[in-house]
C-alpha cells in the first residue's frame, strides 16, 4: 500500500474566503452599509466560518489525490463518499494485471503464511486461465471482453490506483468518518495521511483537527467543528 499523494496544489483558503466575503460584500467596511466591522485576518475569518457551520463555501475549492496501490476494498468504501467528488479508477475491464498484489492487514498476522499462500494460488489459477487464450491474435475488443471475464476470480484486495478529487467540505467529513476507530484499517491508514497533508497545507481549514494515536499505530482525527 503506497502513500496518499497530493497532485494539485491550489489556493483553497483564499478562494473560500473570497467566496464567503462575496456573499456579504464584506471585503471592507463601507462596501455594504449593513456591515460595520469585518474580520481582516484570514485565520479569524475562516475560523468563524467553521464555527458557524457555513460549510457551503468550502465546496468552491478542491484537492486532488492519487491513491496508489490501495485495494479495491479501499476504493469500494471511498466511492460511498460521492458528494462533492470526482473519481477515476484503474479499470480491470481494460487493464489485465501483471501481478496480483495484495496488502496483508495486521489482523491476519497469525495466519500470514496461509494468507499469502492463498494469494499465490489465486494468481497461479488466474495465470492458468489467462494462458488458455491466444492474446496476440485477439482484437482489443476481444481482449477487453476476456479481461473483464477473468477479473471475476480476482480478490477485492488486489492493488489498484484511483484519482480522487474532493472539495474541502467533503474532505473534512471523510477524514472524520474514516479515521474513526471503527473504520476499516486500510482506509484509516490512508486518510490519516490525507489528514496530515491537509493540516500542513491548509492550516486555516484544518487547524481544528486533533490527532489521537490508536493502539494499532494509526490515528484518529477529530475536528472541533464537525460536519460544517
Amino acid at each position: 500500500m503506497d502513500r496518499a499523494r497530493k497532485l494539485q496544489p491550489n489556493e483553497s483558503e483564499f478562494l473560500i474566503e473570497l467566496a464567503g466575503r462575496a456573499c456579504y460584500k464584506s471585503f471592507g467596511v463601507g462596501l455594504n452599509p449593513n456591515v460595520t466591522k469585518i474580520r481582516d485576518n484570514p485565520k479569524d475569518y475562516l475560523t468563524n466560518v467553521l464555527e458557524k457551520g457555513d460549510g457551503s463555501i468550502l465546496e468552491h475549492a478542491t484537492v486532488t489525490f492519487a491513491f496508489l496501490n490501495v485495494s479495491r476494498i479501499f476504493t469500494h468504501e471511498l466511492v460511498r463518499h460521492r458528494a462533492g467528488t470526482a473519481i477515476s479508477q484503474e479499470s480491470l475491464r481494460y487493464v489485465r494485471p501483471k501481478e496480483v498484489d495484495v496488502w496483508m492487514p495486521p489482523d491476519v498476522e497469525p495466519v500470514s503464511k496461509k494468507f499469502m499462500e492463498t494469494v499465490e494460488e489465486i494468481q497461479k489459477r488466474y495465470r492458468d486461465l489467462e494462458a488458455g487464450f491466444n492474446w496476440d491474435k485477439m482484437t482489443f475488443e476481444q481482449k477487453k471482453r476476456v479481461t473483464s471475464a477473468l477479473r471475476r476470480i480476482l480478490p477485492d484486495g488486489i492493488a489498484t490506483n484511483i484519482i480522487w478529487t474532493a472539495n474541502h467540505r467533503t474532505i473534512r467529513w471523510v477524514i472524520e468518518m474514516r479515521t474513526d476507530p471503527s473504520a476499516e484499517v486500510e482506509i484509516r491508514k490512508v486518510f490519516g495521511q490525507v489528514a496530515e497533508i491537509c493540516m500542513k497545507d491548509y492550516p486555516l481549514l484544518y487547524s481544528d483537527f486533533s490527532r489521537t494515536r490508536l493502539p494499532d499505530g494509526t490515528a484518529q482525527y477529530v475536528p472541533k467543528f464537525s460536519k460544517v
